[in-house]
């Protein structure tokens, strides 16, 4: 994959009332594409005013904007105003939608890139943090943007666990060429997957490989120097049944070997048994509030 286009191009909203007005902008945008569910929108809490700390949530794949809302209703009520964007491609009334198979890169990069902008003018210091994909994302502000307070990177999807970490790569690379192919998260209950009534039921693999791509090209960024936001929290997932930790590990390692002082890593352990979406209320084996209570401690 070309690194042309994995640039950040930092255009950062300052004034409160054009945030809100681009935001409204958005969503009036999504409410009129057809066959997007309209309950499924960009989210904004907002104090009326910039508050002194804004946070951005980037949700996961397949997942939506009210993955995050409960703890984004946390972090309001703690003063922050809270922006939770709809992933392009997500959101869709067809759970079945083949908008699951269009995710691309560059599109993250410079939506990842505009949600940052956004933001900012939310909120004296931005944080930014995301799940999965959302994690990759946050990974990719985290490296790019000097104007990031904190970016909070959750069990970002690097690697597949299935896959070795040699064969990484690899893979995503034969995501991305060979012809796409729609699976089942769950190829037993198909559509009544376990979890949230909002996810798409199943996922892309070229949409994969290109959420990999992402990963592979924040790496290359990372090798070249550290990660610009002011502070990087990386939690690991000990349980993650969807995600290569190994591949999670590099990252890390690969910042602290470019002298970022400005890395820790969280691991929530093994024997707490928490799934790969870590987020949603809606998980059967949710532990949210374990979760919710680190990652509030981390936004402070």
């Amino acid at each position: 994959m070309p690194s042309s286009g994995f640039r950040s191009h930092p255009a950062p909203v300052q004034d409160y009332a054009a945030a809100v007005e681009k935001v409204q902008a958005i969503q009036a945008r999504e409410t009129a594409t057809p066959g997007f569910n309209s309950r499924l929108q960009t989210i904004l809490m907002s104090h009326g005013r910039k508050t002194g700390r804004a946070v951005l949530w980037f949700h996961g794949y397949t997942a939506t904007t009210l993955q995050f809302k409960p703890l984004a209703e946390l972090c309001f009520q703690k003063g922050y105003n809270v922006l939770i964007p709809c992933v392009p491609h997500h959101g869709m009334q067809d759970r079945l939608s083949a908008e699951v198979s269009k995710i691309d890169a560059r599109e993250l990069v410079h939506f990842s890139d505009e949600m940052t902008d956004l933001a900012r003018g939310l909120g004296e210091e931005l944080i930014v943090g995301g799940l999965s994909m959302g994690g990759v994302q946050t990974a990719w502000v985290a490296q790019e943007r000097a104007d990031v307070a904190m970016a909070i990177i959750i069990a970002p999807f690097l690697g597949a666990r299935i896959i070795p970490t040699p064969l990484t790569g690899m893979a995503a690379l034969a995501f991305r060429l060979l012809p796409d192919i729609l699976q089942w998260w769950d190829p037993e209950k198909k559509e009544h997957l376990d979890g949230p009534a909002y996810t798409y039921p199943r996922y892309s693999t070229h949409s994969l490989g290109q959420i990999l791509g992402l990963g592979f090209q924040t790496f290359a960024l990372a090798r070249r120097k550290p990660p610009a936001a002011g502070k990087v929290w990386v939690v690991i997932n000990d349980h993650d049944e969807s995600v290569n930790n190994a591949m999670v590990q590099r990252l890390v390692d690969t910042w602290q070997r470019s002298n970022a002082g400005n890395v820790q890593t969280f691991h929530f352990a093994d024997e707490l048994g928490i799934p790969h979406d870590c987020i949603s209320i809606e998980q059967p084996t949710a532990k949210t509030p374990i979760v919710y209570g680190e990652l509030m401690r981390m936004v402070g």
